[in-house]
């Protein structure tokens, strides 16, 4: 007996399950966006009902819904200054990325201007070296050039001498 299992695999990255930082950045300022609208709508509420109790007379009534729009108010105002708050922190979190990004990517200018100029005066030092060599060579051949012929010189004048002789 034999069985077939034909379940798929998927190749999951780390981005697949993981959020990135700007996901987990929007998801809490989408989060802040609600949370201000939901106090924003209770607010207006409470004041609806408040000037639904003046208009009934109803002074008990009135306290309740005035106790209970200023704390709407104040919630409201809290949570404004929260998204503002994110807001401002967002903006200095990109701009210390920024700046990081602009240190890291002028370290890495600096460095490879340093491995050129290293580069550059390596080879300029080769170069010198190799035309001191051949200088040299060029010297130690005109002087091997110079001794044979002098001994060639000397050697045709001993065979010259001898065969006057």
């Amino acid at each position: 007996m034999s069985s077939c299992n034909n379940s798929e695999k998927k190749d999951t990255t780390a981005t697949d399950s993981a959020k990135t930082v700007g996901e987990h950045v929007d998801a809490a300022i989408a989060d802040l966006k609600n949370a201000e609208e939901n106090a924003r709508l209770k607010a207006e509420q409470a004041k609806k009902d408040l000037d639904e109790a003046i208009a009934k007379g109803d002074k008990a009534a009135e306290e309740k819904a005035r106790v209970a729009s200023e704390e709407a108010n104040t919630a409201w105002e809290k949570t404004k200054d929260a998204l503002r708050n994110a807001g401002e922190d967002v903006k200095e979190g990109l701009k210390d990325a920024k700046d990081a990004t602009v240190d890291a990517t002028n370290t890495a200018v600096d460095k490879t201007k340093d491995a050129a100029k290293n580069v550059a005066e390596g080879t300029k030092k080769v170069a010198n070296d190799v035309a001191t060599g051949t200088k040299e060579a060029a010297k130690d051949v005109k002087d091997a050039s110079k001794k044979v012929g002098d001994d060639i010189s000397r050697k045709a004048k001993n065979v010259g001498e001898a065969l006057k002789n």
